[in-house]
C-alpha cells in the first residue's frame, strides 16, 4: 500500500516553479507566444529546444535564452519523429513541451474550400498529435513522464464568425486535450491547453487594420480593461510545465482578459 503523505506539510511553493536541468522543447519559438514561451521556461532554469520553421528566428531565439536551435517542418511526421529522437539523443532527456503553433484564414462558412480545411487540419491540428504521439513514445521509452501544453484558442469555445475551420480545428484540440490527459495520465504525463482571445502579437501589432479605434474597442469589452499579450500566454504556459500544476490535466484555460466569462462573441476584429 503506498504512503500517504501528511496532507498539512507545506511545499517548498517557490522551488515548485523551477524548472533547474530540465529540458522543455517549444515548437513555433520563433516569436510571439512562443518566443515569449521560450524566455519564460528559461528564465526558471530550463535548457529550452527552440524548434522554428525558419533558420534565423530559431537562432536568434536559442541564442537570447542559451537554447538549442532546430529546424524542421511540424507537420510532417518525419520531422517531428527527427525532432524528439534529436531531443533524447543529444540532450538525454524530455520534460516539457509547449506548443504554440498555428494560423487562421478568415473566410465566411460557406466559401470555404477543402483546401482551406485541410490548411487548417494541418496548420492547427496535424502538429499537434504528432507531438503527442512522439514525446509520449519516448516517455514510455524511457520510463519517465512530463507535461505538454498546447496553444488553443477561444474560437474553440465559443462561436467565430469568419472563423469556422480555425475555431472547429481548436476545439478538436482541446478534446484532444482531455482525452490525452486520461490516456497518457497513468503514464505519468499530463496535458492541457491555454485557450487565448484576442493577442497583441508582433503580427497583429504590424497589421495596419488594428486601428487605434479598434485596439480600443477591444479593451473597452475586456473586464481587466488591457489588451491580452504573448507573455500573458506564456505565463499561463509557464504553469502547466511546472511542478505548480503538478494535479492539474485535461484543462483548457482562457486567457482572454474575462471575456469568456461575459459569453462576448463579438469583440472586433480586422
Amino acid at each position: 500500500m503506498p504512503v500517504e503523505p501528511d496532507a498539512n506539510i507545506v511545499p517548498d511553493y517557490a522551488s515548485l516553479m523551477r524548472l533547474d536541468g530540465q529540458v522543455h522543447v517549444v515548437l513555433g519559438a520563433g516569436q510571439g507566444i512562443g518566443h515569449q514561451s521560450a524566455h519564460a521556461l528559461a528564465a526558471y532554469g530550463a535548457k529550452v529546444v527552440c524548434v522554428d520553421r525558419e533558420q534565423d528566428r530559431a537562432d536568434e531565439v536559442a541564442k537570447e535564452v542559451g537554447g538549442v536551435p532546430w529546424v524542421g517542418e511540424l507537420t510532417e511526421r518525419d520531422s517531428m519523429a527527427e525532432l524528439f529522437d534529436h531531443v533524447g539523443r543529444e540532450l538525454g532527456r524530455l520534460d516539457g513541451v509547449v506548443d504554440i503553433v498555428g494560423l487562421a484564414r478568415y473566410k465566411p462558412l460557406t466559401e470555404l474550400t477543402d483546401d482551406d480545411w485541410q490548411w487548417h487540419l494541418d496548420v492547427v491540428l496535424k502538429h499537434a498529435y504528432l507531438a503527442l504521439e512522439y514525446a509520449t513514445r519516448y516517455w514510455r521509452r524511457t520510463g519517465t513522464g512530463g507535461s505538454v501544453a498546447f496553444v488553443a484558442s477561444v474560437a474553440g469555445k465559443q462561436s467565430s464568425p469568419k472563423l469556422a475551420a480555425y475555431g472547429a480545428m481548436k476545439a478538436a484540440l482541446m478534446s484532444l486535450v482531455r482525452t490525452a490527459a486520461v490516456e497518457l495520465g497513468p503514464l505519468g504525463i499530463r496535458v492541457n491547453a491555454v485557450a487565448p482571445g484576442v493577442v497583441r502579437t508582433p503580427r497583429a501589432q504590424a497589421n495596419p487594420k488594428w486601428t487605434r479605434e479598434l485596439l480600443d474597442a477591444n479593451i473597452a469589452k475586456t473586464p481587466t480593461g488591457r489588451l491580452t499579450y504573448p507573455a500573458d500566454v506564456a505565463a499561463a504556459l509557464l504553469f502547466f510545465l511546472s511542478p505548480l500544476s503538478r494535479q492539474i490535466t485535461g484543462e483548457s484555460l482562457a486567457v482572454d482578459g474575462g471575456n469568456m466569462a461575459l459569453f462576448n462573441v463579438d469583440s472586433p476584429t480586422p
